[in-house]
């Protein structure tokens, strides 16, 4: 990961701590954690947030998202 990418992701770690977000926002914010690693290395919160949008179906392991999922499931 570039480094430009590296510290748009951080900044939205921060605004993820700092402010509320719709489900749609936060599901491609852990996403992209998931599929850079850097869930598994940030602070045990994240990671374990991580974690259960892999167990619940949202996301997969290599931070792909189930829309078709999220649609059936969560979407109003």
């Amino acid at each position: 990961m570039r480094q430009v990418e590296m510290m748009g992701l951080m900044n939205r770690v921060i605004e993820y701590q700092t402010e509320d977000h719709s489900l749609e926002w936060n599901l491609q914010f852990f996403a992209d954690l998931i599929a850079t690693g850097l869930a598994w290395r940030l602070e045990g919160r994240i990671g374990r947030e991580a974690k259960a949008y892999i167990e619940n179906g949202l996301v997969d392991a290599q931070g792909e998202i189930d829309w078709d999922y999220y649609e059936e499931n969560f979407a109003l």
